[in-house]
């Protein structure tokens, strides 16, 4: 804290922009470029759950609906995505993945792995609990903050 005011938001912010530059070096590294950005939280959410909504993934990705849909485009265009219609609403889309994006999978732990020795140098495995229940508890304040926008 300087001057009484806190710095949280300011190095939250410094530390994505540089966070993602790193991301996408360590993605380079490993043969991974295509999983960059916005693409990769899409196809690492379909991997969770695979075959689910526009809605559901805006949810998953934190990503805005209009993001999103430029995003699924490509990855559409790309091979690694398809829109399909829901077997229990004609009305709704689902988003599902085309089998493309398993070339990723075995290569995905280690680039992680890369990331997480970065990002975590220096930290006991008590202060790595205690930073993610204290990021945690960020993202809910501002996920309610957000639902009054």
């Amino acid at each position: 804290m300087k001057n009484g005011r806190t710095e949280g938001g300011t190095l939250i912010s410094q530390i994505h922009q540089i966070s993602q530059r790193v991301w996408y070096d360590v993605l380079s590294q490993n043969g991974l470029e295509d999983l960059a950005g916005a693409r990769g939280r899409v196809i690492f959410a379909l991997w969770n759950e695979d075959k689910i909504p526009i809605k559901k993934l805006v949810e998953k990705t934190s990503l805005d609906k209009a993001t999103l849909t430029g995003i699924i485009d490509r990855l559409e265009r790309d091979g690694y995505v398809k829109r399909i219609p829901s077997p229990d609403d004609k009305r709704s889309i689902l988003i599902t993945r085309t089998g493309k994006d398993e070339i990723f999978k075995s290569k995905i732990p280690k680039a992680s792995d890369q990331q997480n020795s970065l990002f975590y140098k220096g930290f006991s495995k008590s202060e790595i609990k205690e930073f993610e229940n204290f990021l945690k508890r960020i993202l809910e304040n501002c996920k309610e903050a957000e639902e009054r926008i």
